[in-house]
């Protein structure tokens, strides 16, 4: 073996040619680095002092050995520590508890991974506009007995359900945190930063489940996938499960939570991802700095880049994109029928930056799924531990009626009706939709807004077959496909209400008792909204004089309301291609529409070309002159 300094730049371990390379941050004068084989047997100690020291980081190069499936650690200060920058991590197999049941489980890291086969695969890069957003937690997914699939709650299981996510029309899948998170405090003495004394593991059921929490950001999380043997490289579950997805023109997006890192190490996780793994983007929870840093670096320009609170006004970053809290909070309050919503509506629907994407949504896995939306007046997080006093309190759900599970008839329908109601207002609004995995077919908590902590029934998904969950999944499938079919539902730029290309109808327009006119007075629950198709031609370079009308009108008042239809031309006439309630609609001489309570219609029609309109109006002409 010959050990020489080494590269600095390239933290972690890595490989070139023949030769290891080793950089590891710390304060200390002389860490020392460990490597073992296989069966966890110390196989060399390799002092690092003040000769292989740049600033903070040492560093070597070691060749004249064979160390590619072999395993590493440093001790710094006498304690037994992780590279932040490993990429497997063993002893994490077990959700929730350490593999051996001593209180100092080993933990090693892998020095190189096994080649990959990527053969030739490219990421789809979806616009965010074409995008449906679909977020999972990956053991909560399948871990279910209902899920149905073989390797229950794993990057594997995912897999197994390919086919019915692409049938659902998902393009984009979002993971909660699925690196190497700390769920049960098993590296505290293993971690750089936490230096205090291992504290034996407390028997408990409530684990960091979600993962938001500090953790070994390099390595996909071990406990997540079904390869039995973690000595081996388990990197390869997740690699699969990304080709696969690419294969299918699907994409993967990481969620991953950052605290105090360096916005150096943040830049290099990113990278890391995006070129070993292929991923197509990262949810980021990270610094404004951070997130400046990322935006402008040239290897991450058709990344998808999202974030919590990213502001639009530093540039324009077609790859960055903001969680859209605006648009979750008013379309729940106009779902449940509080008055001055209307203004606040219109926009949320037709907001859709040039600088950036939003990504709406109208539950996600911090609140009440959809159903629980619709059920609960209150959040019930009596199991969490914390005297119900976690998680939001403001969700603005209405629970119809009755609090929690109800045998009713009308409330069972009731519910069915705002369910649909609040996937038609995501499902036809601008900007990017984003569906909590479980909502299309009625998955509940119980009321547990916040099972961050709960790894059980309550928070994995049930895959349940009711007829009510069935009726769900068939309608959001439906309308999703329909969002796609019309690209002025989900266009590139933000309508503007107008008409610039004199064709009679502006791209997108508003309507209440009288056709071009909405009264939004904040007694009033309903309106209409008509798009123009013409404007979708231009950015899909079809044919330009033949466009079709789509009119979608909400009434979330509990009282039956007839919204004004425009005027068609001669020979076009309305259709009704959706509604959210279960009575028949009726369009009235082509002029109105009498939508019932708390329902949504979606109408829809072939209007005729310019020159077809130019000649009905000279017969028409005609026709007056001779009367």
């Amino acid at each position: 073996m010959i050990v020489a300094k080494g590269n600095p730049i390239a933290m972690g371990s890595s490989k070139n040619g023949k030769n290891y390379n080793f950089a590891f941050s710390s304060e200390a004068k002389q860490i020392s680095l460990l490597i073992y084989d296989l069966k966890y047997k110390l196989k060399h100690e390799i002092i690092l002092d003040s000769t292989y020291k740049i600033g903070n980081v040492f560093a070597c190069s070691i060749s004249d050995i064979s160390m590619d499936k072999a395993l590493y650690c440093y001790e710094v200060d006498g304690i037994k520590v992780i590279d932040p920058y490993a990429k497997t991590i063993t002893g994490c197999t077990k959700f929730g508890i350490n593999d051996e049941e001593t209180e100092h489980t080993p933990h090693f890291s892998r020095v190189c991974l096994d080649d990959f086969d990527w053969e030739k695969d490219v990421r789809p890069n979806i616009p965010y506009e074409d995008c449906i957003f679909y977020k999972i937690h990956v053991r909560g997914f399948t871990k279910s007995r209902t899920s149905g699939v073989k390797h229950k709650g794993t990057f594997a299981g995912l897999l197994e359900k390919l086919d019915y996510l692409k049938k659902l029309g998902v393009t984009t899948l979002e993971l909660m945190p699925a690196y190497e998170y700390d769920e049960i405090c098993r590296f505290s003495q293993l971690h750089p930063s936490k230096k205090e004394i291992y504290k034996p593991k407390i028997i408990t059921p409530l684990v960091n489940y979600w993962g938001y929490d500090a953790g070994f950001h390099f390595a996909p999380k071990a406990a997540f996938c079904s390869i039995a043997d973690m000595k081996s490289d388990y990197t390869v579950e997740l690699k699969n499960v990304i080709k696969t997805l690419h294969a299918n023109h699907m994409e993967l997006i990481m969620e991953m939570f950052f605290d105090k890192e360096s916005s150096d190490f943040i830049l290099d996780c990113a990278r890391y991802w995006v070129t070993q793994y292929h991923i197509d983007g990262i949810h980021l929870y990270a610094s404004e700095t951070a997130l400046e840093v990322l935006s402008k670096d040239p290897l991450l320009s058709d990344t998808k880049l999202i974030t919590t609170y990213w502001n639009g006004e530093r540039g324009t970053y077609k790859h960055m994109a903001n969680y859209n809290n605006g648009f979750t909070q008013t379309v729940r309050q106009f779902l449940k029928g509080d008055e001055n919503q209307l203004r606040q509506f219109a926009y949320v629907t037709r907001s859709n930056p040039d600088n950036s994407a939003n990504i709406n949504y109208v539950t996600n896995h911090n609140g009440f799924t959809m159903m629980d939306l619709v059920s609960f007046d209150r959040k019930h997080n009596e199991n969490n531990g914390e005297n119900n006093r976690d998680g939001e309190n403001f969700n603005h759900s209405w629970n119809c009626g009755v609090e929690g599970k109800s045998r009713k008839k009308r409330i069972i329908e009731l519910r069915q009706r705002q369910i649909k109601n609040a996937f038609t207002m995501l499902l036809t609004s601008a900007g990017t939709p984003l569906i909590l995995a479980g909502d299309e077919f009625e998955n509940s908590q119980g009321g547990n807004n916040n099972p961050y902590c709960i790894d059980g029934e309550t928070s994995w998904l049930n895959w349940k077959s009711s007829n009510e969950a069935c009726d769900i999944e068939e309608f959001v499938t439906k309308l999703i496909q329909f969002r796609k079919d019309n690209k002025i539902l989900h266009m590139t730029k933000q309508l503007l209400a107008a008409d610039p290309v004199s064709c009679g109808y502006p791209d997108v327009s508003y309507h209440g008792t009288n056709a071009w006119y909405q009264v939004m007075e904040n007694y009033n629950r309903h309106i209409g909204i008509l798009y123009c198709s013409k404007y979708a031609a231009f950015d899909m370079l079809q044919e330009k004089d033949r466009f079709e009308l789509i009119y979608v009108g909400f009434n979330l008042h509990w009282e039956w309301h007839d919204l004004a239809l425009p005027k068609l031309a001669e020979g076009s006439k309305w259709t009704v291609e959706f509604s959210t309630g279960t009575e028949k609609i009726d369009v009235v001489e082509n002029k109105l529409v009498k939508i019932p309570p708390r329902t949504t219609v979606v109408l829809k029609t072939n209007t005729l070309n310019l020159k077809e309109k130019i000649v009905h109006k000279k017969k028409r002409t005609a026709k007056k002159k001779n009367l």
